[in-house]
Parts: C-alpha cells; structure tokens; sequence
C-alpha cells in the first residue's frame, strides 16, 4: 500500500497537467517557425559578434527576394543594423567580397551614390572686436574688409608694423583708422581697427600720447 500512494498521484498529476500542456500548445500554423528571409534576419538579430551579424545579413541578403521584404524584415528588429536602411546597403553592397550580395534584389533596390563630390561647405568667417565706444561688433569679409586667415587684414597689418615700425607705426594706423570711423560704410570696423591699434601700442608700451579725439 505504500508504494500504491506515490504511483497513484504521480498519476494524478500528469493527468490533470496534461490538458494544460495541450491548451498552451498553439496550432500548427501559428507554431511554424519563420523561414527564408524572415528566419534568417530573425537569427542575424540574435547574433552577438559584429563580424558573424554581417555574415549572417549577409546570408538574409541573400534569402529575401526583394529590397522591400528585406526592409521590412529589418525593421522588426531596430538597432540590428546601426544605420537606416538605404544607408546601410550603400555601403554594404559596395563593400562585400561575395558577388552574390552585391547582387541582390536588395542591393539593386538602392540608388548608387554619385559620381560628382558633394559641394564643400566652408564655415563662415566671423571676427568679433571691440569698437572705441566700447561696442561689440561682427565683421565679415567683404569688398571693404579682406580676410588674412580667420582675421581681419588690417588686424595682422597692425601687428607686422609694430613689428616693422614700432609706435611710431601703430599710432600712424590707430589715426588712419579713427579718422574713418564717421564713415557710413566701414565705421563700425573702422572703430574696431583704431581700438586694437590701441591695444598693440599697449602691449608693446608705447610712449603715452593723447590720441585724436573721436565720436563713438
């Protein structure tokens, strides 16, 4: 009798899982695994080293029949990829050794990239000085204002003569430069001009001397 007690509700209890067991089990349609494309970009999501996850799209390449159900397939899985789609074949289908990749419906679903570089879009040159009257201005470079290098010309001109002339020169360019300063066109960098001759002489301690006097 003992041993009839454990045997009975072993029994018991398969029996009464079983039916559970069968109502989880979904119908054979919706059981069946994915195939083809599907499969092979599901497994390509699940693969952790870089360098197997492109074989493995490359493979689902492959497999999907067209750049629309290989897309689609993608998108199921965000991030599988790192780059949006057209992106990611450009350079996939440039770069693959297998001829049979480069050949896919998947790759000729993409526009190659042109021939003619993209324009060169160079950052705008912007110097901001300070004015006499203690203003702030932008200059750009313009018919009135050349550029040396990412600089006023004027401003490296100042330089090089007190370099060249000493004061005497860099008072003679702070006069040229505050006699303009009424100028409608370049009086806002006229002033800038002045005031930075005024800061070289500092620098490099001129004898004082009262400069013109000048309307902000």
């Amino acid at each position: 009798m003992t041993n009839a007690a454990p045997r009975t509700l072993a029994l018991l209890a398969a029996t009464i899982a079983l039916p559970v067991a069968v109502a989880c089990t979904p119908p054979d349609d919706e059981a069946a695994p994915p195939t083809g494309c599907e499969a092979l970009v599901r497994e390509a999501s699940l693969t952790v080293e870089p360098d197997d996850q492109v074989d493995a799209l490359d493979t689902a390449l492959v497999a999907c029949a067209t750049y629309t159900a290989f897309g689609l397939e993608v998108s199921r899985y965000p991030g599988i990829i790192g780059y949006d789609l057209d992106t990611y074949l450009s350079l996939r289908c440039e770069r693959a050794d297998n001829e049979r990749v480069r050949a896919t419906p998947a790759c000729d679903g993409i526009v190659g990239p042109g021939t003619t570089p993209p324009p060169v879009t160079m950052p705008e040159l912007v110097f901001v000085g300070d004015t006499l009257d203690g203003r702030q201005v932008e200059i750009r470079p313009s018919n009135l204002v050349e550029f040396d290098g990412d600089v006023p010309a004027v401003v490296q001109q100042t330089v090089d003569i007190a370099v060249e002339s000493g004061c005497p020169g860099v008072i003679a360019q702070f006069d040229l430069w505050a006699g303009r300063i009424d100028d409608p066109l370049i009086g806002d960098e006229a002033s800038v001009f002045a005031q930075h001759a005024l800061n070289v002489a500092a620098y490099i301690e001129c004898e004082p001397w009262e400069p013109a006097t000048v309307d902000g």
